[in-house]
């Protein structure tokens, strides 16, 4: 992994997207939401940290943790290969889950992951290739939403 200016994103408070690599298929258990397959590919995790980003992404930068989140089950396998993030005050998650979801070539791997404190349909996102993960990206983007690019 290419070093990590964790240091740059202080003490901004605002929403990420984690984008996991995930080389072969696995299959996890993710806690009390069951086990399930996850194919190879690419991983979009949608979050926000507003009591600071800073310590959120270190958090989910580092391999060995406590299992509490949905999303550790996933990063205790699949690196990271990139983190984009906005600080903002307004939780924009559930919006750009929302709008990956809508793009063609995209799946829900897991109804409900990282999605219990809210009525979206999931926070993380499948696609097969790199190609499709800068599709979003610029999806994202087009919307109006500017990131900044941590990895």
């Amino acid at each position: 992994m290419d070093a990590i200016d964790i240091d740059s994103i202080q003490r901004a408070k605002g929403s990420y997207v984690l984008v996991l690599s995930l080389t072969e298929s696995k299959r996890l258990s993710v806690g009390k939401l069951g086990t399930f397959d996850f194919p190879a590919g690419y991983y979009l995790y949608f979050g926000s940290a507003l009591n600071g980003l800073q310590a959120r992404i270190s958090r989910h930068l580092r391999r060995e943790k406590k299992l509490h989140w949905h999303i550790d089950f996933l990063t205790s396998v699949a690196p990271v290969a990139q983190v984009w993030w906005k600080a903002d005050l307004r939780r924009l998650e559930c919006s750009w889950a929302k709008a990956a979801i809508e793009q063609e070539g995209v799946t829900v791997p897991v109804a409900g992951f990282g999605s219990s404190d809210c009525r979206c349909k999931a926070h993380l996102v499948h696609v097969e290739s790199w190609s499709h993960v800068m599709a979003l990206r610029a999806t994202l983007t087009a919307n109006s939403e500017v990131f900044n690019i941590l990895i």
